[in-house]
């Protein structure tokens, strides 16, 4: 059994830029992708998820192609992937779904609850014990917080 001692150190928070408020340096172009991104498949999802239980009920894309005035092949690239949607196609999708309206809310990401925690990121770790045992191929660590 060996013993070996690494450090490391936590990268800049992710949200690093959005804490420093207004006055704070420009947000990056990556993590503004990462965000639109994030919102154009929440989006995707929450128009999918409506159609798919109208389905159920009998609606197919040519109905509702004909019920907004849309080509049939524009319906199947809206409902076929995230895209970039427009807020008025977004208004005629809702309608000829469910005969809904879109209700806009939004979430503080400052305020968000950890997703997908990992010890490490709430500083400095050190790992103090690795131990070996190779004829089960096990490997355990011991993780504490550096001090």
């Amino acid at each position: 059994m060996g013993v070996t001692s690494v450090i490391t150190s936590q990268a800049a928070p992710f949200f690093a830029e959005l804490a420093a408020g207004h006055a704070g340096p420009p947000i990056p172009e990556e993590k503004l992708v990462y965000f639109r991104t994030r919102s154009r498949n929440r989006l995707f999802h929450f128009i999918l998820s409506k159609f798919v239980a109208e389905q159920k009920k009998g609606l197919t894309k040519a109905a509702l192609a004909r019920r907004i005035g849309k080509s049939p092949e524009v319906i199947n690239r809206w409902l076929g992937s995230p895209s970039n949607l427009r807020v008025d196609s977004i208004s005629d999708l809702l309608i000829g779904i469910s005969a809904e309206e879109l209700a806009p809310a939004s979430e503080l990401l400052l305020e968000q609850t950890a997703r997908n925690y990992r010890p490490w990121d709430d500083g400095e770790i050190k790992i103090e014990k690795v131990e070996t045992k190779t004829s089960a191929e096990t490997v355990k660590l011991s993780l504490h917080k550096a001090a």
